[in-house]
C-alpha cells in the first residue's frame, strides 16, 4: 500500500510539474566526424510525440527529430564543429494525459581533434615516426616508429603501415594500438602479400575498420606486372584478394587496373577510376555487383555526406551522385578557374570547396595560392605558405572545419592545419602527410 501511495503522489507531482530530463547520451567524437549522429534525451516518463518545431539547437545546426516512449532523438545532418558547446532545448514537452508542460534543456560538448602525421627520419636514416598532434595542445606523441614508412592509415583500433623494404618491394603491417599508441602487449601482424616481391601504393581503409585496400604491383620478376587493386578483409582471412575487372574480389583473377581510387566515406564501397578512365563503384566485401558510373579523367574527392563525389571530365567538373549516377556541374564563379595551373579540388560542403591554383614565375617555378570557392564568389584563403614551397595536398578534416595543407621545399616537409574559412593557423608539424589525406583518391595519377 505504501508503494501505491508513493506512486500516486509522484504522479500528482509529475502532472503539475511536467516531464523532467533524466539522461542525455551522445558520442562526442562521432558528432564531429560523422553525419547522422544523434543526441538522445531521456525523460522521467513517457512523452507525447515531439514536433521538430519544438526543438531548438544553438548554435544552429541542421537536424531532424524523432521521439518514442520517453526518449527524444535529435539527429544532426552533418558533423558539428570541434570542441564546442551546443544547447538543445525541447519546449512544450507533455506526458500523455497530463496538462503540465515543460522545457527539456541540455548542453552537449563536442570532441576536439587531432591528426596523425608521418614524420620522415632525418637525413633518410633511422626510423620514420607516426605521431599524434592535438590541435588544442602543443607537442606530439609518437604512436609508432619503423624504418621506411611510406604510407599509413587508421583502421579501427589499429594502424595499417606500408614500408619500403628496398629494391622496389614493400611490406604491410597491421599495428595494434592501446591508449592511442603502439600496444606492446600485442604482436604486429605482417601481411602475406600476393607474390614473393611487390610494391604497395595507394593505401586506403574503410571507415568501419572491416577492410582495407591498396594498389599492388608484382615485382618478383624484376618488372612490374599484374598492377591493380587488392582488398584485405579484416573479418576473414586477412589475405589480400584481387578485385577483378568486373569489380568482384576473388582469388585467381587479374586485378582491376587503377588510375585513382578511395573508399566512399562511411561505406564498404570504393570508387575506382580505372586506367581507361572508367568509373566503377565496387563493393569491397563482394556482396553486391559493381556499378558502372560513366567516365572521368580525375577524381577530386567526396562531399562530406559521402554519397557524392567530385569528378572531372573533358568538359568540366561535376558532382556525381553515387546513388543514382546523376551529375551536377560544380560552381565555377569568376576567378576560380582562370589560372594557368589548376590543382585538385578539396570539397568542404556540397556548395563550398578549396582549390590550389597558380601561375608560373619567370624562373619556371610555380607560385601557388589556395582559393575558397563558394557558389557566387572565389576568394583567396589567407594561409601563409613557406617561401618557395610547393603545395602537395589540401586535406579537409572530417567535418570540413579545418584543412591540412602539406607543402614541400628544399628545407623539408611541413603540414599546416588551418581554419578552412579564415586560413588562421591552428597547428603545424614537420611531416610529409596526415591521416586526413587518406580520404583523397590516390593511385597512379593523383592530380
Amino acid at each position: 500500500m505504501v508503494l501505491v501511495v508513493v506512486g500516486a503522489l509522484a504522479a500528482v507531482v509529475g502532472s503539475h510539474q511536467g516531464p523532467r530530463l533524466r539522461e542525455v547520451s551522445y558520442d562526442a567524437s562521432g558528432l564531429v566526424s560523422k553525419p547522422a549522429q544523434r543526441v538522445i534525451l531521456t525523460a522521467n516518463q513517457a512523452l507525447q510525440p515531439v514536433r521538430a518545431a519544438d526543438v531548438r539547437v544553438r548554435p544552429a545546426a541542421a537536424h531532424t527529430v524523432t521521439s518514442s516512449g520517453n526518449t527524444i532523438a535529435v539527429e544532426f545532418a552533418g558533423p558539428l564543429s570541434y570542441d564546442r558547446s551546443y544547447e538543445i532545448a525541447v519546449s512544450g514537452v507533455r506526458a500523455p494525459g497530463q496538462s503540465a508542460t515543460a522545457t527539456l534543456r541540455t548542453t552537449v560538448r563536442t570532441g576536439s581533434t587531432d591528426v596523425l602525421a608521418l614524420v620522415p627520419a632525418g637525413s633518410g636514416r633511422g626510423k620514420d615516426r607516426i605521431v599524434r598532434r592535438s590541435l588544442d595542445a602543443g607537442g606530439a606523441t609518437t604512436v609508432y616508429a619503423d624504418a621506411g614508412i611510406t604510407e599509413f592509415a587508421r583502421l579501427g583500433r589499429s594502424l595499417v603501415v606500408v614500408r619500403d623494404t628496398g629494391r622496389g618491394t614493400s611490406a604491410v603491417d597491421v599495428v595494434p594500438l592501446a591508449a592511442g599508441v603502439r600496444d606492446d602487449r600485442a604482436p604486429v601482424e605482417h601481411l602475406t602479400l600476393p607474390t614473393a616481391a611487390g610494391r604497395v601504393t595507394a593505401l586506403h581503409t574503410a571507415d568501419d575498420g572491416a577492410s582495407f585496400g591498396f594498389e599492388y604491383a608484382d615485382t618478383s620478376s624484376g618488372r612490374s606486372t599484374d598492377v591493380g587493386l587488392y582488398v584485405v578483409d579484416m573479418t576473414g582471412t586477412h589475405m589480400p584478394t584481387a578485385v577483378g575487372a568486373d569489380g568482384v574480389p576473388r582469388t585467381g583473377v587479374v586485378p582491376m587496373t587503377v588510375g585513382q581510387w578511395a573508399y566512399v566515406p562511411r561505406t564498404e564501397s570504393a570508387l575506382v577510376r580505372t586506367s581507361d578512365d572508367d568509373l566503377v563503384l565496387v563493393d569491397m566485401s563482394g556482396s553486391t555487383p559493381a556499378v558502372r558510373l560513366g567516365s572521368a579523367t580525375v577524381l577530386h574527392g567526396f562531399v562530406a555526406s559521402g554519397t557524392t563525389a567530385v569528378v572531372e571530365t573533358g568538359t568540366g567538373i561535376d558532382q556525381l551522385d553515387l546513388t543514382d549516377g546523376r551529375r551536377t556541374p560544380v560552381a565555377a564563379p569568376a576567378g576560380s578557374a582562370e589560372a594557368p595551373y589548376l590543382g585538385r579540388i578539396a570539397p568542404l560542403t556540397d556548395r563550398t570547396y578549396l582549390r590550389v591554383v597558380g601561375t608560373v614565375r619567370a624562373d619556371g617555378t610555380l607560385d601557388q595560392r589556395i582559393l575558397r570557392v563558394e557558389p557566387t564568389r572565389a576568394s583567396r584563403l589567407a594561409v601563409t605558405l613557406p617561401a618557395e614551397a610547393g603545395v602537395t595536398a589540401v586535406c579537409p578534416s572530417p567535418n570540413g572545419q579545418f584543412v591540412a595543407v602539406t607543402t614541400r621545399s628544399a628545407s623539408g616537409d611541413l603540414v599546416s592545419v588551418v581554419d578552412a574559412t579564415t586560413g588562421a593557423l591552428e597547428a603545424s608539424v614537420e611531416a610529409s602527410t596526415v591521416d586526413w589525406c587518406g580520404a583523397l583518391p590516390t593511385g597512379d595519377e593523383i592530380g
